[in-house]
């Protein structure tokens, strides 16, 4: 058990030490644009893991994409309290 904990933590520690290291995502500005759906980014302001900032380039190199920043919101942030706001923000982007 003790062996299941410790790689958890190391997965956590490299997955939170992307926030401060551009160089390891697999995707650009340019590679974005290329994307022609409709395209919904939620986005976390408190996300401990990436900095909202990630999301505001997503959104501005994405054509036809909306970018919603969930107040008070971590990482994963379509849970728990924002979970309702999440489905009907989803819906009425999409129009439904």
């Amino acid at each position: 058990m003790a062996e299941l904990s410790l790689r958890a933590l190391r997965l956590f520690l490299a997955t939170r030490g992307m926030k401060d290291s551009y160089d390891d995502l697999n995707f650009t500005c340019q590679s974005l644009s290329k994307i022609h759906a409709a395209t919904l980014i939620v986005y976390g302001d408190r996300d401990f893991l990436y900095p909202v900032e990630i999301g505001v380039q997503m959104y501005r190199a994405i054509p036809n994409a909306a970018l919603w920043v969930v107040p008070n919101g971590g990482y994963g942030p379509v849970f728990l309290h924002a979970a309702g706001p999440f489905v009907k923000t989803t819906l009425a982007f999409f129009g439904k």
